[in-house]
């Protein structure tokens, strides 16, 4: 991943958190003005019924807009997850003379879908005989 995709996932995050935030307020504030609409001591009726519905209405246009910032985000990271892909190259020193590759129990020769690596060892499988062994590299010198 890269470093701009990553200062942008996090920019974005901090923004729909802060965006939540700010939601909140506003939710919180248009519940008042619309419960103070309703208060027979203060008594403004339609114009705090009004502020209030607004901006609840703006808090959740605000969350709305956070919730889908983040869920766009995690998807975006879902989909980078799933999209890598590994390349192993090997570089190999000096000469080198490619040999047939033969199984060491039936002799058979073998090709490349027969050896595998797994945990950082190389293992052949024979497809004729059905054995399985570690090829084991000894030292040149």
């Amino acid at each position: 991943m890269s470093e701009g995709k990553l200062v942008n996932r996090t920019l974005v995050t901090i923004l729909a958190v802060v965006g939540l935030i700010v939601a909140c307020i506003c939710i919180l504030f248009g519940v008042l003005f619309m419960w103070a609409a309703f208060s027979p001591e203060y008594g403004r009726g339609t114009s705090d019924l009004t502020i209030g519905i607004v901006t609840v209405s703006i808090g959740l246009v605000i969350v709305a807009l956070a919730v889908a910032a983040l869920v766009v985000v995690q998807i975006r990271k879902r989909k980078e997850a799933q999209a890598q892909t590994i390349v192993q190259k090997i570089d190999l020193s000096g000469d080198i003379a490619l040999d047939k590759l033969k199984c060491k129990v039936c002799g058979a020769e073998l090709d490349k879908d027969s050896i595998a690596v797994k945990e950082g060892a190389v293992f052949v499988s024979c497809p004729f005989c059905g054995s399985t062994y570690q090829i084991v590299e000894e030292p040149k010198w």
